[in-house]
């Protein structure tokens, strides 16, 4: 490296030293020279006299000397420093190559003594020392590297909706799955391009042993038709499967009908208005009723997992103002303290938080620290890019790592892939692929049945509930009490036989 300053600090050097030497010889005679006569006060006047002259003028001079040289002093320390930095900066430059090569070399001299191992050893050690690339493999197992690896089939359960998973999304640009490889070799735990990641997130979710548990709530944020309620459909059908009853999902979705989810609902609420205020009271009901529930039940055996659900979260939110002629300030702030409720109070109930938006900053979702730290966070495509820049303090990891993670998080987002930035509720942060779903037939419904046997099964359900109802009323309903218990357990119309006959069944006369 040319240092420019070299050659002027070498033209500098000599002359600021000559004019030092010469102020000193300056600051030495008009020292000696003024005091020489105090010293020697038996010399002759006149010689006194010249002595005094000369010492003035002597200090006269330096004095001049030292008001001309002070800017040159500092033009020359100037270049110094200049010069030592350079110097330091040119030696950091090879330090850091010289290291870098042994580097290469001892991973060179790894891979030639990996080489020479068994066969089907060299994949493990391949991984682990990050030598793709270095390491011969045999054809047989360098397909599997090269291809997407295969999801688990559907999910045993007929209370649930089935999950028809296919593969690991086809990566279109071969050079970003190289990529993707080298660094999910180098840094397997924040570069996730298995499918596995969904399982272990739901599988830790779902464990008996509640001490255990982690990833009890999850929120998905992401831009609109991003994936995200297809994503959270295959989080409550996979935690569902291992529920020790039939899953109770139960959730708000304000779109009234518009989306398509994967999972089927015991309950849901569509819309906005009177429908959110409904889903804020309903929903605390069933937390009552569950923590009761617990009461003489402490480690809930034999309970279902119980799912609460909000879809747009910074719609319904409204940054704490709600939505105007929609949803009511007070409306918003209810919703807002019942979430923060079920993140920081239900985990140990078996009951899960599913929350979605597109926004995840705290001021549009009205989510506490405390209750962030609670939730399994997952940003979608470029929503990941947006939390690392705005919310790295969630991550909790080194400039580094954060630098890896938007690395991988541009470049999957310029090859066109989906992938999410998941952020566990305990272990690290990474950025995963988004397994691909068959989505064409995702809207949920109960299994077909025979006209009658729909209308018994529907009949004992409301029979049950309807008597239970007559028990706490402790008299005989008029016609008119139940045709409306009937309209607000249905949301049905009964005309005058239908109401004939509902009392006929319950064994009431008109």
């Amino acid at each position: 490296m040319t240092n420019p300053f070299a050659s002027k600090k070498e033209v500098f050097a000599p002359l600021i030293n000559a004019e030092r030497w010469l102020m000193g010889a300056f600051a030495v005679a008009g020292i000696g020279f003024t005091f020489t006569p105090v010293i020697w006060p038996q010399q002759r006047p006149e010689v006194k006299l010249i002595q005094s002259v000369f010492g003035l003028f002597s200090s006269g001079c330096f004095t001049l000397s030292a008001i001309e040289r002070k800017s040159k002093e500092k033009d020359y320390q100037a270049i110094s420093h200049a010069h030592h930095e350079i110097v330091k900066e040119e030696l950091k430059g090879q330090f850091a190559f010289e290291q870098s090569r042994q580097q290469i070399e001892s991973k060179r001299k790894l891979a030639t003594y990996v080489n020479a191992l068994p066969l089907e050893e060299r994949q493990q050690w391949a991984i682990q020392y990050g030598l793709h690339g270095l390491i011969e493999l045999p054809q047989i197992q360098q397909a599997v590297i090269e291809q997407p690896r295969r999801l688990p089939g559907r999910i045993p359960s007929p209370d649930i909706a089935d999950v028809n998973e296919d593969a690991v999304q086809e990566i279109i640009n071969p050079g970003v799955m190289s990529v993707l490889q080298e660094l999910a070799a180098q840094y397997p735990e924040y570069i996730r391009i298995d499918e596995q990641w969904v399982d272990e997130l739901c599988d830790s979710s779902s464990l008996q042993d509640m001490g255990k548990r982690a990833n009890h709530h999850f929120s998905f944020w992401g831009e609109t038709q991003s994936g995200k309620s297809t994503l959270a459909g295959v989080f409550i059908n996979k935690i569902a499967a291992k529920s020790q009853s039939p899953a109770i999902v139960i959730g708000s979705d304000p779109k009234n009908y518009l989306t398509t989810w994967l999972c089927k609902f015991s309950r849901k609420f569509d819309g906005f208005k009177d429908n959110l205020d409904d889903w804020v009271t309903f929903a605390t009901k069933v937390i009552d009723s569950r923590q009761n529930e617990y009461k003489d039940n402490k480690k809930g055996t034999g309970l279902p997992e119980l799912f609460l659900i909000q879809d747009e979260v910074n719609v319904v939110y409204g940054e704490g103002k709600g939505l105007l002629g929609q949803v009511p300030k007070e409306t918003a702030l209810n919703l807002c303290a019942m979430w923060n409720y079920i993140i920081n109070f239900t985990a140990a109930m078996k009951i899960h938080g599913i929350f979605m938006g597109q926004n995840p900053l705290s001021g549009y979702t009205g989510f506490s620290r405390p209750a962030l730290k609670n939730i399994c966070f997952l940003a979608l495509g470029k929503v990941s890019n947006y939390v690392l820049t705005k919310m790295p303090e969630i991550l909790n990891v080194k400039s580094e790592i954060l630098e890896l993670l938007g690395n991988a998080c541009e470049l999957l987002d310029k090859g066109g892939v989906r992938y999410a930035l998941v952020v566990p509720t305990r272990g690290n942060p990474y950025v995963a692929l988004i397994p691909t779903f068959d989505i064409n037939s995702l809207e949920q419904t109960t299994q077909p049945q025979a006209d009658d046997e729909q209308e018994a099964s529907d009949a004992t359900n409301w029979y049950e509930i309807l008597v239970e109802w007559v028990k706490q009323l402790e008299r005989q309903p008029t016609p008119q009490e139940l045709k409306a218990a009937w309209k607000q357990l249905t949301k049905q119309e009964l005309n005058d036989s239908g109401v004939a006959l509902l009392m006929e069944k319950l064994g009431f006369k008109e």
